[in-house]
């Protein structure tokens, strides 16, 4: 019997095609909270390639003109980076000393300091880095693409006022900075949610705030990237996204910029939503998803598609849910399926059961 159980599971991971079609960078994890040591070896066991984190200013700068604290994301980008795992650090935030709340971009009397510590970002984990020089026994795996902010087309994550002018007021400052601490460095829009959206949530679709983006003086060349959080009812209208932001670039003549997924996903618990399924419907949508879109790479010049989320959190809304591992880090039928994809392996004694049967 034991035999047996450990022959299915090997069968069940056993790599797509696909998976050679893509490389590892292509499949990714966003950490709803920044992972530890244990969960870094599963993401390697796994070959996860990508880990998109939250890369916090307050974190690093305590005050105007504090010294920089890099403590932190020294740890998280070098023991990353240890497994085989490249960073896309997400720059969302401001500090209360800079700004009125966390989800209002810098006030106009901070950017300096902000253009500062963005600079200084990128010229200590970039291409040519202080820190993999500083660190010659960690394996360099310099961050390529910054991306700046997160859902700014949506209300709770951009205030006052929802705008794609004030969205590339700030790109106009961060790109610049970017690349004067990292000339290699890419530049990557925020992650926009498509729509439709829920009851309460206030928005501008992507239909509108993308080209919104485009329209602004010079705005093709602040960034190297645009990214899309396509959550859908179902895989083939993921795709029906990425066809429609696609469209959008060629209208503005941007067909040739590659374009991040940096979150989609399913969630198998928490109140009910659009996105609520099944545990094995989960694994079954993420299985078809990754294909559809290792298939199409080239086509779309996908760069990356990242889940959301890598472990389940405490808490009764959709996306706490959405996990590939539930809140005691028990694998669900998700991550077997992620790995089936990757060739990489679950990470776990083969007689691990998958979570939900």
């Amino acid at each position: 019997m034991r035999f047996i159980l450990a022959l299915l599971v090997a069968l069940f991971c056993a790599p797509h095609p696909a998976a050679a079609s893509a490389p590892r960078e292509f499949y990714g994890v966003v950490a709803a909270n920044d992972p530890d040591q244990t969960e870094l070896a599963r993401m390697r066991a796994g070959r996860v390639g990508t880990l998109r984190i939250n890369f916090v200013w307050g974190a690093v700068e305590s005050g105007p003109g504090a010294q920089f604290d890099w403590s932190h994301y020294d740890t998280l980008i070098g023991e990353a980076a240890a497994q085989g795992i490249r960073v896309l650090p997400t720059v969302y935030s401001s500090p209360l000393w800079a700004a009125a709340r966390d989800n209002y971009p810098p006030s106009p009397g901070s950017l300096g300091d902000y253009a500062a510590f963005v600079e200084a970002a990128a010229a200590r984990y970039g291409s040519n880095g202080t820190f993999w020089a500083e660190n010659p026994d960690i394996p360099r795996l310099p961050v390529r693409w910054w991306q700046l902010w997160n859902e700014p087309n949506l209300q709770v994550f951009w205030l006052p006022k929802l705008s794609a002018r004030s969205y590339v007021d700030l790109l106009r400052v961060f790109s610049p900075a970017i690349r004067r601490g990292d000339p290699n460095a890419r530049v990557l829009l925020a992650g926009l949610f498509p729509g439709p959206f829920t009851p309460g949530v206030v928005g501008l679709p992507l239909a509108r705030y993308l080209p919104a983006i485009y329209r602004q003086r010079k705005a093709k060349t602040l960034f190297d990237g645009v990214d899309l959080h396509p959550y859908a009812n179902t895989p083939n209208l993921v795709i029906r996204d990425v066809t429609l932001c696609r469209r959008i670039m060629s209208r503005f003549k941007d067909q040739k910029t590659p374009l991040w997924l940096t979150e989609v996903g399913w969630t198998t618990g928490g109140d009910p939503s659009r996105l609520t399924v099944s545990p094995r419907r989960q694994a079954a949508y993420l299985k078809r998803t990754y294909r559809l879109l290792a298939t199409n790479r080239k086509r779309d010049r996908i760069a990356g598609a990242i889940w959301y989320s890598w472990k389940d959190q405490p808490g009764s809304v959709w996306f706490d849910h959405t996990g590939l591992f539930t809140t005691e880090f028990q694998p669900k039928p998700s991550w077997y399926a992620f790995v089936n994809l990757t060739g990489g392996s679950p990470g776990a004694s083969p007689l691990e059961p998958p979570y939900g049967g």
